[in-house]
Order: C-alpha cells, then sequence, then structure tokens
C-alpha cells in the first residue's frame, strides 16, 4: 500500500478446546483475523451490487483442507447479514462474533479433510479503518465502488481467512448495471449480458492472499492488449483517462526491466485500474492489476509492479514481516531510477541517510517489525526499508544483491515466507554473517551509524 504523501516523498527522490484453538489466529497485528484451524484452496464469489442504493447480493463457495479436528470454525466477515450457510451441501448453524462468522456443521470435520462451505449473504459493505487511520475495505464512487483490501478490509465483502499466509485460486462473478465495467484479478474469462445487467466473470488461478483480491466497478472502457504476449486488462475512469494514458502505456516496458533483474513475471495477466476516490488516496499492488485511486507517476506505477514478485507472488508470513514487501518495492524505484537516467540508488541513500537522528520519525520504527499495526505503514517501512538494501548492495556488492533477489523470488514464488529466511539466505548467497548487519538496519531502533562514507 501506498499512502499518498509517502508517494509524494519518494516521488522527489527518485521519479470445544479443540474447536476453541481453531478459532484463534497466530497473525499478531490482527489477532481477531483468520482461523488456524483449516487452509482455503479457493473461493468462488458472484457480487450483484447496485450502485444508486449501495446494496450487495452474494453468494459465496469456499473449498479448504482442515488442519485439525473442527466441531466449529470462523470465517472473517464485517457486517453484512448472512442469510444460509452449508457445510459439505448439509445446513449449518452459524452465529456472528466482532468481525466473525461462526459456523457449526452438522457433523465435525476430521483432521486434514477437504470440506466446502457455502455463504450467501447480502446487505451495503461498508469501508475499514486501519488503526492508522486510513480507509480500505468497499469504498463507494460516484459512479461504483471499489474494494482493497490490505490489510484486512477483504472481509467488509467476502467470508474469508483474512491472514496474509492462507492463499487461494479466486473466481470472482460480477453483476452490475448495463453501462458499468466490473474488474477483478487475473483472467476475464467471460461477459455476459442479462436484461439490464452485465455479468464479468474473472478468474485468479494462481494463489492469493486475502488482502490482494480486487473488485471495481464504475464507467470507462475495459480494454485489452498484448505487449509481449502477455494479456492485458486496463480500466480507467474516463476523467482520468487522458492524464494516465502516457504512464500507463509504459507498463510493458517497466515488466520487462523489472523481469530482467528478478526473473519472469510470475502472473499469467497483467493490468491496471485507475479509478476516482479522493477519499481513499493511494495505489495498492492487488494481484495482477494494481488499483490507483488517482492518476499514477512513473515511480508509483514501478512500485506497485515490483509488487508482483515482492508481496503478491512471495507473500508475507505474518504482517510485522512487512519490510518483505514495501523496502523491496521502494529500493526497487530507486534501482529503476539509476538505470533510466535518474539519480542512483546511491545517491538516493546519500540523500537520505543525511537526515539527522534526532528525526525519529524518519528513522523509527525499524522496519523490520514496526512494533504495532498504528505503524505498519510508518515511513521507515518504506524508505528506511529501501535503504536497508542498498546498504546491504554496499555490503555484498550489486551482483550479489541481484543474484539475492531473483532467488528469493524464484524459491518462495506462489508462497509466504519471513524476514529469517531472507536472512539465511544473504548469508548463502554472500557467503558472510550478516546477523550483525540485518539487526542494525531491521531491528535497532534510531539511525544505524557507519554509513556515512557510502
Amino acid at each position: 500500500m501506498r499512502r499518498f504523501a509517502l508517494i509524494a516523498l519518494v516521488a522527489t527522490l527518485a521519479f470445544a478446546a479443540v474447536a476453541a484453538a481453531a478459532e484463534k489466529s497466530k497473525e499478531p497485528f490482527f489477532p481477531r483475523s483468520g482461523n488456524a484451524g483449516y487452509k482455503v484452496d479457493e473461493y468462488e464469489a458472484r457480487l450483484g451490487y447496485q450502485p444508486r442504493t449501495g446494496f450487495l447480493n452474494a453468494q459465496v463457495w469456499i473449498g479448504a483442507r482442515s488442519t485439525q479436528r473442527l466441531s466449529r470454525f470462523s470465517l472473517d466477515l464485517n457486517g453484512l447479514h448472512v442469510t444460509e450457510v452449508e457445510v459439505d451441501g448439509e445446513a449449518a448453524h452459524f452465529n456472528r462474533g466482532r468481525g466473525k462468522l461462526k459456523v457449526t456443521p452438522q457433523t465435525p470435520i476430521k483432521d486434514r479433510e477437504e470440506f466446502a462451505v457455502f455463504v450467501r449473504y447480502q446487505g451495503k459493505p461498508q469501508k475499514v479503518t486501519d488503526p492508522d487511520g486510513g480507509e480500505e475495505g468497499w469504498i463507494r464512487t460516484d459512479d461504483g465502488a471499489l474494494a482493497v483490501g490490505e490489510p484486512v478490509g477483504t472481509a467488509a465483502w467476502l467470508p474469508c481467512n483474512n491472514v496474509p499466509n492462507d492463499k487461494a485460486s479466486f473466481e470472482i462473478t460480477i453483476s452490475v448495471p448495463r453501462g458499468l465495467e466490473a474488474v477483478s484479478n487475473g483472467r476475464l474469462a467471460l461477459v455476459e449480458r442479462e436484461r439490464d445487467r452485465r455479468i464479468f466473470h474473472w478468474v485468479e488461478n494462481e494463489p492469493m492472499s486475502p488482502y490482494l483480491a480486487l473488485v471495481d466497478i464504475g464507467r470507462g472502457q475495459l480494454v485489452k492488449t498484448r505487449p509481449d504476449g502477455l494479456p492485458t486488462w486496463t480500466l480507467v475512469d474516463p476523467r482520468q483517462a487522458r492524464a494516465s494514458r502516457k504512464v500507463l502505456a509504459q507498463l510493458p516496458d517497466i515488466i520487462r526491466f523489472e523481469s530482467g533483474i528478478y526473473g519472469d513475471y510470475p502472473f499469467d495477466w497483467a493490468g491496471s485500474v485507475v479509478d476516482v476516490a479522493p477519499r481513499l488516496g493511494y495505489a495498492l499492488e492487488t494481484q495482477t492489476r494494481p488499483i490507483y485511486a488517482f492518476v499514477p507517476d512513473l515511480t508509483t506505477v514501478v512500485h506497485e509492479t515490483a509488487h508482483q514478485w515482492f508481496g503478491d507472488s512471495v507473500g508475507l508470513q505474518r504482517w510485522p514481516n512487512f519490510w518483505l514487501n514495501e523496502g523491496f518495492a521502494t529500493w526497487t524505484e530507486w534501482y529503476y531510477a539509476e538505470r533510466h537516467g535518474g539519480r542512483s540508488a546511491r545517491q538516493i541513500f546519500r540523500r537520505l541517510y543525511r537526515v539527522p537522528a534526532t528525526q525519529t520519525d524518519f528513522w523509527d520504527p525499524p522496519s523490520g517489525h514496526p512494533g504495532t499495526p498504528k505503524n505498519l505503514f510508518a515511513t521507515s517501512t518504506y524508505v528506511r526499508g529501501g535503504m536497508t538494501l542498498e546498504a546491504l548492495r554496499a555490503e555484498i556488492g550489486t551482483q550479489k544483491l541481484l543474484e539475492l533477489l531473483r532467488r528469493w523470488a524464484a524459491g518462495h514464488a506462489y508462497a509466504s515466507a519471513d524476514i529469517e529466511q531472507f536472512i539465511q539466505l544473504a548469508e548463502e548467497v554472500s557467503g558472510r554473517d550478516l546477523g550483525r548487519f540485518f539487526h542494525r538496519w531491521l531491528y535497532q531502533r534510531g539511525k544505524p551509524s557507519g554509513y556515512g562514507s557510502l
């Protein structure tokens, strides 16, 4: 996620007991999110939306696998009225808790057993306010709506296991009034017409964290192109089309550049969504198709595209590891600028390193652990995070750093990983003990000392 103020900053620089246990999540920043008793394999959701009233009629089929015996389990769902729940085709008892849909199947689910959940629900989905005051969830716009989920907003419109390390395939079918477009992740498999409505069927087969799911509904022209043979769908609000055209046209070149340093683009589909959502004010790396709530600049598109490797394909185990997403995408901005006639990443590092240690809001919290969810999107996560990789480049050399990032992207593709695994790989690639280096840059509060001559 890119907070708008941060975009401006960086752009100027670079262009029962068992059942009870199953209810609990191991996510430290959002302990009420998720359910440790199962893993989801696939979501198939059907959404029918009325922009005039903001009302959503929906249903979802969820294919999952238990990781223990379950006499009950939960899904994350904020608000909305649930009218029906089935488990393996049988009506199940359900009730609601704070942000939860609690389900009790007629027959307990055995350990390591596949099971299917069906949920029918409706209502007016709402926005979610993050601990830092940012907004996500279901955001109504003047011509439709958009849904973004980082970190926990997807539960505003979809019952799900809302933790980053439970990835699944997604099929999202969206019914909207004729004259509007509807976009989600992956491939547009089918568009149907039914009376006065249009139905868009989107399929993302590669595993995806729930927070990366996208819904955008509104006016515009949905355009498909095939630059370099990669199918790309783009939807731009007509009011943003002219201003966005030049930067969006550079997406194929950006993908080509990033593929050259990180390995093949990890998905079979790409694209962009540009909408008018001034209350949102940020961009998000929704898988295969980043969404921009404003006209993006080149730096922002480079950043969100880098997330397709780091954050989308290689996902997070837990939210405190957020540096693995944002530090990597921020450094990519700098390296892109360096290779395209702008300031070098080293020059950017030196300018940032001149920020005095007394400016603790710049240097803290350390990017390896934001400390609290309120600090998840702190400036230091991004900027100090990017500086960490540039400082590592000085320690081990450019070629070793690029080898490290390629191996990281390949070795954890379509899965989830944590910072300790990255440190281990960095030491393997470099042949050096880097424990002190990473402690200083990722975990020690305050300005890391000793890099004034970098």
